[in-house]
């Protein structure tokens, strides 16, 4: 280790020297380089317009995600299942009234005339509808002679007398899927099924006009009948799976606009209050919550500046660390759109990471800097010693942060590997231009204060109304290494406590990701998404898709009563979650009861392959399109589907996995006539849980790995195990307490408060590495343990408090966001960085005093903690 030891000091002492030279090679050449740095800039931001963005959740999953891939093969089969279900109040309280069904069906009239009246190639948001059902068509069976006629419930006359609305209400609820989907048992809430085609855009090939697939909706309006063919779509047996376009905010959003100029025209809002629910419906609070982002980042912005400012009392102050960030930021995302990579929502995490680090090196070169021209040294003269003092620094958290950030590249999933190597990149480039531009704009303009001249009159000034901050700390940085040397072992009890308390509290952590507590306890979408769940057919649906592999299997009622038994399990056993199940199974079991007089009994699955052919057989002559959204033409392929209360991805995923399993128990009976039968969980609330999670825990997965890289490097980086052990304790610290907090006070890590990992982990590293490796240059002059101590944190310990300031104040602003997971992030990415700041300036000076680190070979110093002093 002593050699080891020596290696390191020397490489240490040819990096400062070299890293003091670089602003007078960088000043001296300051043309060429000015020039290339434009350069490069335009360079960049030309890229900056080739980024492909991937903000969906769809572009988490591997294209051969066996989620994803049945979520696929059901659209390519069945179409979207991803609709809007607006929920209404009439304000009369009844929504079997003659004006609630008239408001109805007029409501579902005007959507489909817009839709309509589109001029051909005209693009819009309606065409993004398929179907529209509401109470006063939704779909009854009815027996005349042999055959099953699908009728509307009311038409489009709506009866007047109070006789035939009760014989309406009476209808409707001898129907077994009307209630809960069109209105809820007490009457007092009604929903409009809105069928899209959201996801079903191939990627391959161009879109198919909906038109069509909205036409059956259409023709019934005149003669109250579904439109009947018996056409047989010879491309539904020779399909490929397709790949289809996933469907990003903005389409989601202008849909809902268009929506709601329907909705909101006074003689529809007059009578109904709307609590709509879908991606569509959320949509419209997402941009909400990202246009109130947009506002907090320009306060966060904002509360940097005069932070910066109030610290160094100078424009050039503010401007330099922000320009460095920014052009970092730019730089890096500009060369991934060069290069043609998919950026996903890991781009925030890169971002984050890119401002904690340069905002972290450009501080402690301008504390420098500052420190050396307020102690009489020249503008060359201090850029020199600020650089040699700190550069070094930079330059070994660059490369342990970049190293950890590299580390998640072994992983196989594309999306993280671009992350982890466009983070690498964006900190190499930080450090760059840091190093390398920084000096050059510290050269182009630094204003000094100016010397007071005999007679000079005072006159109105900023700085002098301001106290000056950066002395204030000065002074009360000189009380801290005394403070410590009284308080080591009590520092650490204290630190111990709270450790243990928090790794308790860390291990705890829940990681859940619910869609509604992410919004203020007061939004209307949650009133929306608890009336849907409790009055209604539930805010959620998932998809267990069936593929048994065998043409008509779906005719054999031993298929059929497998799949009955398998929804009776799953509604039975997850109550808690599913409100109701619905496939072909319901359908039969209707249709044979409808043929039979309609008699309670024969509520059943016929006995034998003939009669469930000839039932489906007359269910698809009156219902053709919805025969062909719950089973293949050839009838291998059907799907169940479950109707959802709203819950957290932790809830959800284990419940998923106990669905699984009886799911797998009931394909199991099915192999034995079916040998390729198979089935699959899916859906888009599927893959919204299942990506949360995902998101969520890959994040963690990265970070832990990135952290893991970064002790190793810290344990060989100062040439001293018990250095590197003192770094891992102090960089633990930040993230055990904010984990643990959050443990503690039972807050769940989604993917919006992943955010903190970043943050934690760029702070630690830099703040630890700049404290340890100005000691260690201080301490190998002469050994004295104590005077190294109060020199670094003199030095060092200014730095580390503006950095803090800075990042902690400026996410603290955070905490004034709507959104609950946004302003978690504030508070307790603020909590991290505050505790970071602790760490550095109380409890590594404690570890240091206690453990006497010198930076000697390890078995050269005694092993034994010191006794006090």
């Amino acid at each position: 280790m002593a050699g080891l030891t020596g290696y390191i000091k020397k490489a240490s002492n040819a990096m400062s020297s070299y890293f003091e030279s670089v602003p007078d090679a960088v000043i001296g050449r300051r043309f060429v380089l000015w020039a290339l740095f434009v350069g490069i800039t335009a360079f960049a931001v030309v890229g900056l317009g080739k980024v492909k963005f991937d903000m969906t959740i769809e572009g988490w999953f591997e294209q051969n995600d066996p989620t994803l891939t049945a979520l696929n093969e059901f659209r390519t089969q069945f179409g979207s299942e991803d609709n809007l279900y607006i929920i209404y109040r009439p304000k009369d309280g009844d929504v079997f009234s003659h004006q609630s069904l008239k408001t109805a069906w007029a409501i579902r009239e005007d959507l489909l005339k817009r839709q309509h009246a589109l001029k051909e190639g005209e693009q819009s948001p309606m065409r993004r509808i398929v179907k529209v059902t509401a109470l006063t068509n939704a779909p009854v069976l009815r027996a005349e002679g042999d055959a099953l006629i699908s009728k509307q419930l009311v038409g489009n006359t709506i009866p007047t007398s109070d006789e035939e609305l009760k014989a309406v209400r009476a209808l409707a609820d001898s129907q077994e899927t009307l209630p809960r989907l069109y209105y809820s048992k007490d009457g007092k809430y009604g929903a409009i099924l809105v069928e899209t085609d959201f996801g079903t855009t191939p990627l391959e090939e161009p879109q198919p006009e909906p038109d069509a697939a909205s036409e059956p909706a259409d023709a019934a309006q005149e003669t109250g009948f579904e439109e009947v063919s018996m056409a047989f779509d010879e491309s539904k047996t020779e399909r490929k799976t397709v790949r289809f376009k996933p469907t990003d905010l903005a389409e989601y959003y202008d849909f809902m606009r268009e929506i709601k100029v329907t909705l909101d025209k006074p003689e529809f809002a007059s009578k109904f209050d709307y609590l709509p629910v879908g991606n569509a419906a959320a949509t419209e609070y997402d941009v909400a919550v990202l246009e109130e982002m947009g506002t907090l980042y320009m306060g966060m912005l904002a509360m940097m500046m005069v932070v910066l400012w109030l610290l160094f009392r100078t424009v050039a102050g503010v401007l330099w660390p922000l320009a460095v960030v920014v052009l970092s930021c730019v730089w890096t995302i500009g060369f991934t759109g060069w290069l043609g990579y998919t950026v996903t929502a890991f781009l925030i995490l890169t971002v984050v990471m890119i401002l904690v680090i340069g905002i972290a090196d450009t501080i402690h070169i301008l504390s420098g800097y500052v420190y050396y021209r307020n102690h009489g040294e020249d503008h060359r003269t201090s850029l020199r010693r600020s650089f040699r003092a700190a550069a070094g620094a930079s330059f070994l958290t660059m490369i342990t942060t970049a190293l950890g950030m590299l580390s998640v590249v072994f992983t196989p999933i594309a999306p993280i590997k671009i992350f982890g190597v466009m983070t690498a990149v964006g900190v190499a480039i930080a450090f760059l231009l840091t190093v390398y531009w920084l000096p050059l704009m510290l050269d182009l303009w630094w204003p000094l204060k100016a010397q007071p001249t005999p007679g000079d009159r005072p006159g109105f000034s900023l700085r002098r109304i301001m106290p000056d901050f950066g002395a204030m700390m000065q002074r009360r940085l000189v009380k801290v290494v005394p403070f410590v040397e009284r308080t080591r072992y009590a520092i650490l009890t204290v630190s111990g406590i709270a450790l243990l308390a928090c790794c308790y509290g860390a291990f705890s952590v829940k990681v859940d990701t619910d869609p509604i507590a992410q919004y203020p306890k007061d939004a209307p979408i949650r009133e929306n998404f608890r009336a849907a769940d409790t009055k209604m057919i539930g805010s959620q649906s998932m998809i267990v898709y069936l593929d048994l592999g065998a043409e008509y299997a779906f005719q054999d009622p031993a298929v059929l009563n497998e799949v009955d038994a398998l929804q009776k399990t799953l509604e039975a056993k997850y109550g808690k979650y599913v409100i109701r199940s619905a496939s072909l199974v319901d359908v039969v079991k209707k249709s044979f009861q409808t043929l039979n007089e309609d008699r309670p009994d024969m509520y059943v699955i016929p006995k034998t392959n003939e009669l469930v052919t000839q039932t489906l057989f007359m269910f698809d002559n009156s219902n053709p399109t919805e025969r062909r959204k719950m089973v293949s033409d050839d009838y291998s392929e059907a799907h169940i589907t479950l109707y959802m209360r709203n819950a957290g991805s932790y809830e959800y995923n284990r419940a998923f996995a106990d669905m699984k399993r009886d799911i797998d128990a009931s394909v199991a009976t099915l192999r034995r006539s079916y040998p390729e039968a198979k089935a699959t969980i899916t859906g888009m609330f599927s893959l919204i849980m299942k990506g949360s999670d995902y998101l969520s825990w890959t994040s963690l997965t990265s970070f832990g790995m990135a952290v893991i890289t970064i002790s190793i490097v810290l344990l060989l980086m100062f040439g001293s195990l018990r250095a590197g052990m003192i770094a891992i304790i102090a960089n633990s610290v930040p993230a055990t307490l904010t984990f643990g907090l959050m443990g503690l006070l039972g807050m769940p890590l989604d993917f919006t408060t992943v955010l903190i990992a970043p943050i934690i982990v760029g702070i630690a590293v830099d703040d630890t590495i700049h404290f340890l490796s100005y000691y260690q240059n201080e301490v190998s002059a002469d050994g004295d343990i104590e005077r190294a101590l109060r020199a670094t944190v003199e030095k060092v310990g200014q730095a580390v408090t503006f950095s803090s300031l800075i990042l902690g104040l400026g996410l603290s602003i955070l905490m004034l966001s709507s959104s609950v997971g946004n302003a978690n992030v504030g508070m307790f990415g603020a909590l991290a960085i505050f505790a970071g700041l602790a760490c550095e300036l109380f409890l590594l000076p404690a570890l240091i005093l206690v453990f006497r680190l010198k930076f000697t070979a390890d078995a050269d110093v005694s092993a034994s903690v010191a006794t006090p002093a």
